[in-house]
């Protein structure tokens, strides 16, 4: 009998779910990133796509775990997850032909899921779940004298976890163990540190979690999709922080992809190469963006702290509506969040609409340079407000009316922008800083891409990012371009301060 070949190279491109617990009409595509953090309320599904994922692929041989939907999705006498319905997309290689734009479709219509286990595309997969992090102490049931066998774990990925580990937990951990406890055979872990041994059952919660989470990734064979269900469980963020960038050298090297969940914003800004998904549930739908936005979130769920909320593309955006509302003394009312790519303008506008959440103080900025049309804008507007319920079209308004973009000379960006009004104005009568300023900027002319407009002009500064923004932007608002460019968003703001009583003065 000839074995079959099995599929290598295998890549998740997007999780397409019709229905799914409390994951509703909502698609997640996967990037070229080896890390991906789902990110959001709680009770927004996070955990849901881990499940479905982990299901979603058969085993590659015996030894390989395999994930069966009533682990998770466990009939009760309230539901039988009847109308479940979800697909993967993905890639692979079977031999030397590789496949793309594959697709597995996933349905319960009645009292079982359909298709059968044997058509899942194989593909090794591991769930690390919260119940596996479970500290030793608080899981085994002895509470008399506690014997166990230790021998030393020396193989050369075990000599890995241990010296990661000690990485992430700033130790010197000189030996790891395999411990199997005399009492009902269970096997565990130990660690050798500054000459004391000790087990599972005395190591901290934390460093218990940092190496199960290692064993798990680095244990699985190259192209292995790895799920982590509450990645910063027990960690502090500084170990935190050393684990993502161990695990994301890691998984590109081998070309792992891994899907994990946390509740801990920081992680979005801590860790540039992590992909980041924000989902939020609401009534009809599961709303979801690329990257992640804490203002977003927090006037999704109706707690805000500054009157009107700004959503902007990037910190260049930021600047300039910064500077506008400093000229109409509007800056100490208004929190200014960043949403990434142009798309994802559309998204977080919809989710706010979604969750039954007024956009009377909020407005989303585009950079004009993408979407620049009104038309455009609002076929966009409709592919993220769908349906035909009458509540769909002022809905869809108000959003096309939230949304606001800058008004540049044909399709610039930003940078190009602020690049060309810089370069209208003369350095005399600017003071020594502007002067210094504009002959920085007047020597910037040629450069690989956009961004280059400004980011050639801030390094030849010599101050941060920051600083260098705000000043370059109060300088370019002295150009004749900056009104005409800018008109757009200092209309909408100051009728959202009309609307809030706000005295400028």
């Amino acid at each position: 009998m000839v074995n079959p070949v099995l599929p290598t190279q295998q890549k998740l491109d997007a999780l397409k779910v019709s229905l799914l617990k409390n994951l509703k009409d909502v698609e997640l595509k996967f990037s070229d990133a080896a890390l991906t953090a789902l990110m959001g309320t709680n009770g927004c599904g996070k955990t849901t796509v881990l499940h479905a994922l982990a299901c979603a692929y058969g085993p590659l041989d015996d030894r390989s775990p395999n994930y069966k939907f009533p682990m998770f999705f466990k009939p009760t006498s309230d539901s039988i997850w009847s109308g479940s319905k979800f697909e993967v997309n993905y890639s692979e290689r079977v031999g030397a032909v590789p496949h793309f734009d594959l697709s597995q479709e996933y349905a319960k219509a009645a009292d079982r899921w359909t298709p059968k286990y044997e058509r899942r595309p194989l593909r090794f997969t591991r769930l690390l779940s919260i119940r596996e992090s479970v500290p030793e102490v608080e899981s085994v049931n002895i509470n008399t004298m506690v014997h166990y066998r230790r021998a030393v774990r020396n193989t050369q990925a075990d000599d890995l976890i241990r010296v990661k580990a000690g990485e992430v937990m700033n130790r010197d951990y000189t030996a790891f163990h395999n411990v199997e406890y005399q009492r009902a055979g269970r096997r565990s872990m130990g660690v050798t540190t500054n000459g004391l041994t000790y087990a599972a059952l005395s190591m901290s919660a934390g460093e218990q979690r940092v190496f199960r989470i290692l064993e798990a990734v680095f244990s699985a064979p190259n192209y292995a999709l790895i799920l982590i269900d509450e990645i910063d469980l027990f960690l502090h963020q500084d170990a935190l922080q050393r684990l993502l960038g161990i695990l994301d050298e890691h998984c590109r090297q081998k070309h792992k992809q891994l899907v994990m969940t946390t509740h801990f914003p920081p992680v979005a800004k801590m860790y540039a190469n992590v992909a980041i998904t924000t989902l939020h549930r609401t009534q009809s739908r599961t709303v979801f963006w690329n990257g992640y936005s804490s203002a977003a979130l927090r006037y999704i769920t109706g707690i805000q702290e500054k009157p009107l909320s700004i959503f902007v593309e990037d910190d260049v955006a930021e600047a300039i509506v910064s500077q506008i509302a400093l000229e109409l003394r509007l800056r100490p009312f208004v929190q200014i969040e960043h949403f990434g790519a142009a798309s994802n303008a559309f998204k977080v506008g919809a989710g706010i609409v979604l969750a039954n959440r007024s956009l009377q103080h909020v407005l989303i900025i585009m950079d004009g340079d993408d979407q620049a049309t009104k038309k455009e804008r609002r076929n966009k507007v409709a592919s993220e407000l769908t349906g035909t319920e009458p509540a769909r079209i002022p809905q869809r308004k108000e959003l096309l009316a939230a949304i606001r973009p800058f008004k540049p000379r044909g399709v610039m960006s930003p940078e190009q922008t602020l690049h060309r009004m810089l370069h209208t104005l003369q350095p005399h009568g600017f003071d020594q800083e502007d002067q210094d300023l504009l002959n920085i900027a007047h020597g910037v002319n040629n450069v690989p891409e956009r961004h280059g407009f400004v980011t050639g002009i801030i390094d030849l500064t010599g101050e941060t990012r920051t600083v260098a923004l705000a000043k370059l932007v109060k300088l370019a608002a002295k150009a004749p371009m900056w009104q005409r460019y800018t008109s757009l968003v200092r209309l909408a703001l100051m009728q959202r301060r009309a609307t809030l009583n706000i005295d400028p003065a």
